[in-house]
């Protein structure tokens, strides 16, 4: 019996919370993985979907967490990117030829959302971005009032009320 569904996290207190959250669900199709995404996965590429849901600055949460900006600091963006491109690398391959890997952050800053995937995109020839407004996937009504000029996710308060949230569609081409 195979998981529909491969749920991973660094943090052994994230990943028994997750565990209890599942247990007490009754799913049986939802595995569970202690892994660090930062130094590869113990996968091969099979998985049809993978989200990287990327530590970051959290600067796009300001409207809930205001002192968020009293603990961040710029020179905090670059070390967080760099981790964040060597996750979004190991994730990727674990994605089958012809998969979907999206990458999302809380955070509003280009240093982690755009230029990660940029980073990505540039060395890779394996994956190419998706533009959700040109692929008009069943969800799309729902999601086309957050979808910018790239068509990627992105939220913000001024425009919709919201956190600040960024979401990138890769799709593994070979």
């Amino acid at each position: 019996d195979r998981a529909k569904i491969v749920a991973a996290d660094v943090r052994t207190a994230r990943v028994q919370l997750l565990r209890e959250i599942v247990g007490a669900s009754g799913s049986k199709s939802i595995r569970l993985v202690q892994a660090d995404l930062e130094a590869g996965l113990p996968f091969n590429a099979a998985f049809d979907v993978v989200l990287v849901d990327a530590p970051c600055s959290g600067l796009g949460t300001v409207r809930r967490d205001p002192d968020i900006r009293w603990r961040r600091m710029e020179s905090d963006l670059a070390p967080l990117a760099a981790a964040q491109i060597r996750m979004i690398r190991n994730a990727a391959e674990t994605v089958r030829p012809g998969g979907r890997l999206i990458y999302s952050t809380c955070s509003s800053e280009p240093e982690e959302n755009e230029a990660v995937v940029s980073a990505f995109l540039n060395a890779s020839q394996s994956f190419s971005r998706v533009d959700l407004r040109a692929e008009r996937p069943p969800y799309f009504r729902e999601i086309e009032c957050v979808l910018d000029e790239e068509g990627c996710l992105r939220t913000t308060p001024d425009k919709h009320g919201l956190e600040g949230f960024f979401g990138a569609v890769l799709r593994r081409v070979e």
